[in-house]
């Protein structure tokens, strides 16, 4: 393992650890920290979109998306290298902007799976435009690790929000088109 993918490791498990501290730090506010999710079509309410990633309703919540977060954010980092952030961050604020938008109205939308089905669906869709080997691999790791997250596009359960995940799905297509590396045309 070289210095780079060394120091991703360190700057993702530091994210999780993140994720973690805000979790302890809203518990011990008595969740407070929640009234800064996705609120849809609200003005106060899209502050969510830079911190509904980082607040979690319970410890279960916050335990499901950790795990997935963190494979995904590594598979990023391999197949993207440097780009990890500045991909991450794209996804993060385009799911969260769309799950303002079509969010459920009065909803409070909050957690970090919205980025995570965006992660998976870049993974994949990069994969398919790429068709390299280092994508083909990740993809081929989210669709056996995680393939069955495809149902949480449908609505299922109450509680669940099933507008983020589809969001984070449809702005990971988007943003794996515009980083698709660019189709050489052929001259005949």
């Amino acid at each position: 393992m070289n210095r780079a993918s060394q120091s991703q490791l360190v700057q993702i498990f530091s994210f999780l650890a993140i994720v973690t501290a805000v979790h302890v730090i809203n518990i011990i506010c008595g969740m407070w920290l929640n009234q800064f999710g996705v609120v849809p079509r609200s003005l106060v309410g899209s502050r969510g979109i830079v911190f509904s990633p980082l607040l979690h309703g319970n410890w279960t919540h916050l335990i499901a998306n950790l795990a997935p977060l963190g494979v995904m954010l590594c598979l990023l980092g391999f197949v993207k290298g440097r780009a990890l952030w500045p991909i991450t961050a794209m996804i993060w604020l385009a799911a969260g902007f769309a799950i303002w938008i079509v969010g459920r109205p009065g909803s409070v939308q909050i957690g970090a799976s919205g980025l995570i089905y965006g992660l998976a669906a870049f993974l994949v869709a990069t994969a398919w435009f790429k068709r390299d080997l280092k994508s083909a691999l990740a993809a081929l790791v989210v669709i056996i690790l995680y393939g069955s997250i495809v149902w949480g596009l449908l609505p299922s359960r109450a509680g669940v929000s099933w507008e983020g995940h589809l969001s984070g799905a449809v702005v990971g297509i988007l943003v794996a088109v515009v980083s698709a590396p660019a189709k050489e045309s052929r001259s005949s």
